[in-house]
């Protein structure tokens, strides 16, 4: 059994795609995480261009006395 010329160029040409394929990938996700972390960063500076604050923790109401009965 033989790997012929023509087989061997098509494994060398296969494998390069494959290599092209995962470095484009590659580029492609870091890409992705760059504008999703200028995204939130637009996002947190919008928020505090407008002032939005958090709401206020919730007040304790005062207890009213119960009458008692009998």
């Amino acid at each position: 059994m033989k790997i012929t010329n023509q087989g061997l160029c098509s494994i060398a040409l296969l494998t390069g795609a494959l290599w092209g394929c995962i470095l484009v990938e590659k580029l492609t996700i870091a890409h992705a995480r760059a504008d999703a972390d200028r995204a939130l960063s637009e996002i947190r500076a919008l928020q505090l261009k407008k002032h939005i604050l958090p709401a206020a923790s919730p007040v304790e109401r005062p207890k009213r006395a119960r009458p008692a009965l009998g």
